[in-house]
Order: C-alpha cells, then sequence, then structure tokens
C-alpha cells in the first residue's frame, strides 16, 4: 500500500498529491492529513476514481483516508459522457447551451452600502433559482467572504439548495470557511477546495465572477 504523507500542506496539495499517486498506479492508498476538510476532500477524489474509502484517526491529531480500487467503473468511464450535466443538456462547443459557472467572492453585490449589497444579492440567488433549466449554472463557487452565503442561517442558503436541486454543483471554499472558523455552520453544496474549483471554471464555457 502506498502511503501520502500530506500534513502541513495547504489546500489543494493533499488533492493533488493524491491524484499523482493514483496516475501513478496506485490501486491501494493511505492518505494522512491533518485536518477533516482536507479529509473529506481526498475521500471525494478516492471515491471519482473508483477507490472503496475508509476514514479513521491515524493518531490525536491526524486522519488516515485509505483507499482500495474497486471492480467498478471510475468517472466518465461507464459510458457517460462528462460533457452532459444533470439537467441532460449538452455543455460541449456543438450544444444547444453553454456551460456556465458562477463565482462569488462576496456576502454582498456591488458597492460600499452592505445593506443593499445584501438585498442585491439575496434577489441574485432568489431569482437564479426560478430560471428555466436551461440557463441555470453548472457550477456556483463560493469564496472568500463568498463562502457566508451557503452558512445555515443565512438569508441565502435557501435559494442555493433549491440550485443545488436543480443540478447545479455548489462549491464552497475549505480553505475559507477553515480562516472564518465557520466550517461546521455551512448548510449547502460541498465543502471543496481549489482544485476542484479551478477544474470547474476551466471547464466553462463561461464565467460569471461576482
Amino acid at each position: 500500500m502506498q502511503t501520502v504523507d500530506a500534513r502541513g500542506k495547504m489546500c489543494p496539495q493533499p488533492v493533488i498529491m493524491t491524484k499523482k499517486a493514483i496516475e501513478a498506479g496506485a490501486s491501494e492508498i493511505k492518505v494522512i492529513v491533518d485536518n477533516a476538510i482536507a479529509g473529506q476532500n481526498v475521500t471525494r477524489l478516492l471515491k471519482s476514481k473508483g477507490f472503496e474509502v475508509v476514514l479513521e484517526a491515524e493518531n490525536d491529531l491526524d486522519i488516515a483516508v485509505t483507499g482500495i480500487k474497486g471492480d467498478g467503473p471510475s468517472e466518465g468511464e461507464d459510458g457517460t459522457s462528462p460533457s452532459e450535466d444533470t439537467r441532460g443538456r449538452s455543455n460541449g462547443p456543438s450544444g444547444d447551451s453553454k456551460a456556465i459557472a458562477v463565482i462569488i467572492t462576496r456576502d454582498i453585490l456591488g458597492g460600499a452600502d452592505r445593506d443593499l449589497g445584501e438585498i442585491l444579492i439575496k434577489g441574485f440567488l432568489g431569482t437564479l433559482h426560478q430560471l428555466d433549466d436551461e440557463l441555470i449554472p453548472e457550477t456556483l463557487a463560493f469564496m472568500n467572504e463568498g463562502v457566508k452565503l451557503a452558512l445555515k442561517d443565512s438569508s441565502t442558503c435557501e435559494s442555493i439548495i433549491e440550485l443545488e436541486k436543480k443540478g447545479c454543483r455548489i462549491l464552497v471554499c475549505g480553505t475559507c470557511v477553515n480562516h472564518f472558523g465557520i466550517a461546521d455552520q455551512v448548510g449547502v453544496g460541498e465543502i471543496s477546495n481549489m482544485f476542484d474549483i479551478s477544474e470547474a471554471m476551466l471547464k466553462a464555457d463561461s464565467i460569471l465572477s461576482l
């Protein structure tokens, strides 16, 4: 079994180190990390590559994520096209619709007037989930102060949940929620990493930054 020691590594290094080990042919892998969010990110990657995963405490401080390659198909190996999202529309250049990714880095929309900015961002997200399915973004990524919009007690959480129900992938920056100490308050989406967020942005046909 190959061991990857990712303790002390900043996001997204634990994911990248694990990905390199998989690409090098590892079928049994143990990844040691020092925080829960890194463990979740590594777990998600391993599962997407067809690994059966077990999480356990390595010691009082660290987490061991053990993955063993299963017989099932990995992501993209089951005959489905990676260019088709959960709403059944084609997101490639030849499709009728374009894949849109939205990245939100603030918890308000607009300039210095915070009260107005809170009203505008709530209105934007509340309107977004009511649009026709073909207009719903493929990915909505929250970074920096934008992660606060995905908290359980935020006025925008329900709208984001509705977007997720419509097939929009919700990515919440793990480094950011750790920085603000609010990881346990996230109420929607997946606590993600810079690797997944960057990949989602670069695969999109269009990116809207707020």
